[in-house]
């Protein structure tokens, strides 16, 4: 049995993002995951659904945090992606602020899918009461040099997951990162696109589903040791 509460945060030009905030067992756990779902990837999508199964099992706390990024917002989407980095990371950092100000945590981890992960690598990990931290990116935007040139600057334990066939992949980026930041771990699944599905395969998509998540987990294992 899981134990959600709900909460809200006043972020930017005063409007007010919620959270969902969500013990694993009726105690508060020692460990806390930030969840930050993608533009249009909720967390009742396989990847974001089957990670709350697998850090729930592992007894940790969660927070889902209810991210908009600019929907219905011209002027965040016709800015740069610097700008749209520097927006989105300042709101959440703002969350996870005042939900780290309510509950008391000895361990955080981040864990991001898609523009979910500009928070995390542009901000959340720039950050020293982090420096410990660890992160796992789901899909993240490889192709802008802002998320790669930070990404390549992290020092923390990174689970990173990319599909070759995601039009976010780059491969002189992966190539970086297997040659050069032994802290991070990269699982990259032959012909996966952005949702990680391999076209209409059900088969080839459920055995990378099935492939992620285990290396998730012994990912995990290795951080809670």
């Amino acid at each position: 049995m899981v134990y959600p509460k709900t909460g809200s945060v006043i972020v930017r030009d005063g409007r007010e993002m919620a959270y969902t905030h969500i013990q694993a067992s009726q105690t508060p756990s020692r460990s806390v995951c930030f969840f930050f779902p993608g533009a249009s990837y909720s967390f009742d999508r396989p990847y974001l659904y089957y990670s709350t199964m697998l850090f729930l099992s592992k007894q940790f706390d969660l927070v889902y945090v209810h991210a908009e990024y600019g929907r219905d917002n011209a002027d965040f989407w016709n800015s740069s992606f610097a700008k749209r980095s520097a927006w989105i990371s300042e709101e959440m950092q703002t969350v996870v602020s005042h939900v780290l100000d309510v509950y008391e945590y000895e361990r955080v981890f981040f864990l991001g899918k898609s523009l979910g992960t500009v928070p995390i690598t542009c901000g959340l990990l720039k950050e020293s009461r982090f420096a410990r931290s660890s992160a796992i990116l789901l899909t993240p935007l490889l192709t802008e040099e802002v998320f790669h040139t930070e990404l390549l600057t992290l020092t923390q334990q990174v689970f990173l997951v990319s599909g070759t066939a995601d039009h976010y992949y780059n491969q002189g980026v992966v190539d970086q990162l297997a040659t050069s930041k032994p802290n991070m771990q990269l699982h990259l699944p032959p012909n996966a696109k952005h949702s990680l599905d391999v076209d209409l395969y059900v088969d080839d998509s459920l055995q990378v589903l099935q492939s992620a998540m285990g290396e998730l987990a012994r990912f995990l294992d290795k951080q809670i040791d």
